[in-house]
């Protein structure tokens, strides 16, 4: 349950934003960039490069 102060559930929020980005961050330096390492021409691969790491940016930005 959370309290009725705003700023608790904004601390709860950023904590899930923090837990979110750091596993979409192994996700990009576990699969994606080893993907790319070894076929830079990869369409797929670039796509879902280009766009999870504005999402990563993004989240970043709700963690501050």
């Amino acid at each position: 349950m959370f309290s009725d102060d705003p700023a608790d559930w904004i601390e709860y929020e950023k904590k899930q934003f923090r837990l979110i980005l750091g596993r979409l961050t192994r996700m990009i330096t576990g699969t994606l960039d080893p993907h790319l390492a070894r076929y830079p021409d990869d369409e797929w691969a670039q796509l879902a490069s280009a766009q999870l790491t504005g999402v990563r940016g993004t989240l970043a930005q709700l963690t501050k």
